[in-house]
């Protein structure tokens, strides 16, 4: 009976995972995780690492991490550091910033799209553009 005890308490959540199933209503406050599946409704501010918002999921508030994936409705601002893969059946209102971003076809975006990080231009090389002015003076 000693070990039973044990092995529950042993049991705790390691993983950083958060699961909000289909049907459940959660409002608050969720920062550290590291893994985020939201099938039900979540209400508030989320910062994790990956963030999955499912088909039938709906999410209202701030959201943050490295690589989020949205398939469900998403009212609020978006911030990914790394990935934000927005699917065919989304449902996207609000700010949206981003390092790479992929979108389906038949998603929906209403919003501001910012990338984040530098864009890089591509000018000729300056050695090209002297050789042809000398070539024209001459």
């Amino acid at each position: 009976m000693n070990d039973q005890v044990e092995d529950s308490t042993a049991q705790d959540n390691d993983a950083k995972t958060i699961l909000v199933g289909a049907g459940v209503r959660l409002e608050g406050r969720i920062d550290g995780a590291e893994h985020a599946d939201i099938a039900g409704t979540l209400s508030g501010t989320l910062k994790s690492s990956s963030v999955n918002i499912e088909g039938n999921g709906n999410f209202n508030g701030d959201m943050s991490g490295k690589e989020i994936t949205i398939s469900g409705y998403v009212e609020g601002n978006i911030s990914s550091e790394n990935f934000l893969t927005v699917n065919q059946s989304a449902t996207i209102k609000g700010n949206i910033e981003y390092a790479s971003l992929q979108v389906s076809y038949g998603a929906k975006i209403q919003g501001t799209l910012r990338h984040r990080g530098s864009v890089h231009s591509y000018a000729p090389e300056q050695t090209e553009i002297n050789s042809e002015a000398e070539q024209v003076s001459e």
